[in-house]
Parts: structure tokens; C-alpha cells; sequence
């Protein structure tokens, strides 16, 4: 099964339960939660990653100069649309324009932008973005934990090469290892292990690996942020009892399993953060060639 369609049945098999077991309030989103300055509920937190991205485009767009009216604004990954539905409420003259390879979420995706009146000015659709033509060029391109899905950062971003137009950015949100895996003690590089197979993850790497290939891809950095600090890691309930099964389901082998790959990557995830070795970052690129 080729790594595009592993992650296809990933998320057709878990994007209901995600919804379920989600945080609620009209989110739509699978983020990880962000416990920033006023987040108070669950909710908040996994809805603070698009306040973050919506503040870091307006500061974009309005440093330019001349800035598009009607800014064109790609999701790899959308999945149900949360983020491209935050956006559209921030930036109302924007275009938006989303792509996923589970044919689950652009059902729900749909249904969801129907209802809440955004069907005129989100698109979402099934695609892989590795091979991605629309042949249009976003003026922003937004990635959120989707990154780490691709099967690589240089295809990831000879990808977004071909979607942004020069001058035009990129923002991946995702999760990133602190340092390369042959500095890591042997339990840590088990546990990214996990974390790669269970969440079909391939391309977790160091942030400086990323902004290396982002260079000879044609785009410059503009910035990265730690956000680790504002994850709680092991601090819900479902984390704690997740903790005691995790060793067994690893044990058996189920991680090929997309329920059962889910419990154990983020199980390892959640290690990892704590431990510090896993950090959730922002970076935020340019196209400059």
C-alpha cells in the first residue's frame, strides 16, 4: 500500500471518531489542543492553532505591499475543513481552497461548509498533494499537521513550489523531532518509532532539516516558533488510561491498525513531548524563486 493510500484508510477509518471523541463547540478540527493565553476550555485550545495561523497571515498579507484583495488560500490536509472554515470567518474576501486524500472528510468537509454557509468560497476536494496541478497560485498555502504525513519534506515542498506563487508563503504547524534520531538514546528513537507507524508519519524530522530542503526548494524562512509550551501532554483523562493499554497494543503488533495505530502513535506522541524530544512547532517560509 503505497503511503498516500495508507493515510487515506487512516482517516476514513478514524475521522468519525475523531469527531466524536473531539473537543466539541464547533471546531471541526483534529488539532492538537494549545493551551495559549485565555484558552480556558478544550475547545479553545484546539481551535487556538487557526487563531494563530489567521493572526500570522494578516501579518503577512498586510506587509506587503499592495496585498491581494481577494487573497487565494490553500490547505494541504484540510480534512474537515476546521481551519479553512476559521479562515473564511477572519478573511472574508478570501478564496479558500482545500485538499485531502480521505474521501470521508471531503463528504464531511462538504456537508459542513453547506451548513455553515461557506460552499461559494471553500472548495475542498480529494487529491494527494504530492502530485497536486491545480494550476492555480495560492498567495498563502497552510499546512497543519499534514506535514509529517508527506513522504518527504523535499516532495512536500517542490509540491507547495508549484502551488504558491514568489513572494507567496507557506505555514506548516506540526510536530518535529528536537534533534536528528542518531543523537537520541535508544528509548527515544523507539518511541518515535512508534510515533511514525502508529500516526502514518513518515516525514517527522528536525526543523533545520526542514528549512535545509525548504532552501534548496526555493524558499526562504521567515520564522519558527516553539509551541510545545502550550501542549499538556498526558494531562487527559483518555491520555492516562490510553497510557496503560498502549505497551499491550504495541506489544501485539496492531499498529498496522488504524483505530489501533492511532491509540499507540499518540500515545507515543504524548511521551515524546513530555520528554521534550518531540517539540509542535510553526514554520513559516517564503517563496522567493
Amino acid at each position: 500500500m503505497s503511503g498516500s493510500a495508507d493515510v487515506a484508510r487512516y482517516y476514513d477509518s478514524n475521522t468519525r471518531r475523531f469527531m466524536l471523541s473531539g473537543p466539541g463547540g464547533g471546531v471541526h478540527a483534529m488539532h492538537r489542543e494549545l493551551w495559549g493565553p485565555g484558552v480556558t476550555t478544550s475547545s479553545q485550545a484546539a481551535e487556538h492553532i487557526n487563531r494563530l495561523l489567521g493572526d500570522e497571515i494578516h501579518d503577512l498579507l498586510t506587509a506587503e505591499t499592495g496585498p491581494p484583495r481577494s487573497p487565494a488560500i490553500l490547505d494541504f490536509g484540510c480534512g474537515v475543513g476546521g481551519t479553512l472554515f476559521h479562515l473564511a470567518r477572519r478573511f472574508p474576501d478570501a478564496r479558500l481552497s482545500g485538499v485531502t486524500v480521505s474521501q470521508r472528510q471531503v463528504d464531511i468537509a462538504r456537508r459542513l461548509a453547506r451548513k455553515l454557509g461557506f460552499s461559494e468560497r471553500c472548495e475542498v476536494r480529494r487529491a494527494d498533494f504530492h502530485t497536486l496541478e491545480s494550476g492555480a497560485r495560492a498567495d498563502v498555502l497552510v499546512a497543519v499537521e499534514s506535514f509529517a504525513h508527506s513522504d518527504g519534506a523535499d516532495v512536500f515542498l517542490a509540491s507547495a513550489a508549484r502551488q504558491v506563487r514568489p513572494g507567496g508563503h507557506v505555514l506548516i504547524a506540526d510536530d518535529f523531532l528536537l534533534s536528528e534520531e542518531d543523537r537520541m538514546d535508544a528509548t527515544e528513537r523507539r518511541v518515535v518509532g512508534r510515533f511514525r507507524a502508529g500516526w502514518r508519519v513518515p516525514a517527522v524530522c528536525t526543523a533545520d532539516h526542514l528549512l535545509e530542503v525548504a532552501r534548496r526548494a526555493g524558499f526562504s524562512a521567515v520564522r519558527t516558533v516553539d509551541l510545545s509550551g502550550l501542549t499538556r501532554p498526558g494531562s487527559r483523562v483518555r491520555d492516562r488510561v490510553l497510557a496503560l493499554f498502549s505497551p499491550l497494543l504495541t506489544a501485539l503488533r496492531l499498529e498496522r491498525v488504524p483505530f489501533f495505530g492511532n491509540l499507540i502513535g499518540g500515545h507515543a506522541l504524548q511521551i515524546g513531548l513530555a520528554g521534550g524530544f518531540l517539540r509542535y512547532q510553526l514554520v513559516v517560509l517564503r517563496r522567493v524563486a
